[in-house]
């Protein structure tokens, strides 16, 4: 019995974790745009993966190139499924899910939330430039008011291989 409850925590230690669309590859239509029952990791919904096969036959035909398409359903239809299908059909596409509860969120606005997935969708990195300088602090001067009321001013002064600077702070 201990021998057998070894192995299988052996083999529980093996599992790796997918994402929940990660087997689809294809909408699974044959070359007249049928719906094969099961094929490139899709199931069921047959009417629904013609039509987006439709919709992939003139978007690849350039007819309507730079549109949107909006599929709505019940949760659990499919509809990101054959989103990720289409996708994957259309080749070298960029595919990105956003969850409601991304968009509707306290910590930042609608607006912010659907900026950064359009981002994340197109690729766009946003780079910070940023001067860095390393030296040694060699005197720190601080102004203070008299009555200590009031803001403080002072100056820095940094001393680098190649120079020495005042900044004002």
């Amino acid at each position: 019995m201990d021998s057998i409850i070894t192995s299988n925590a052996a083999e529980v230690g093996k599992l790796e974790r997918t994402g929940a669309h990660s087997h689809i590859r294809g909408l699974g239509l044959d070359d007249k745009l049928e719906a094969r029952t099961n094929s490139q990791g899709m199931v069921g919904q047959l009417r629904a993966r013609k039509a987006a096969g439709v919709i992939l036959k003139v978007i690849k035909q350039g007819k309507i190139s730079g549109r949107a398409i909006l599929m709505a359903g019940a949760p659990g239809t499919g509809k990101t499924a054959i989103a990720m299908a289409m996708s994957h059909e259309l080749g070298d596409v960029p595919f990105t899910s956003i969850a409601s509860s991304e968009v509707f969120s306290m910590e930042m606005s609608k607006t912010e939330s659907l900026t950064q997935a359009f981002r994340r969708s197109i690729g766009v990195r946003i780079k910070e430039e940023t001067e860095i300088i390393e030296g040694e602090v060699v005197e720190i001067q601080i102004d203070r008011s008299v009555t200590g009321v009031g803001p403080k001013t002072g100056k820095l002064t940094l001393k680098t291989t190649d120079m020495e600077t005042i900044y004002d702070l």
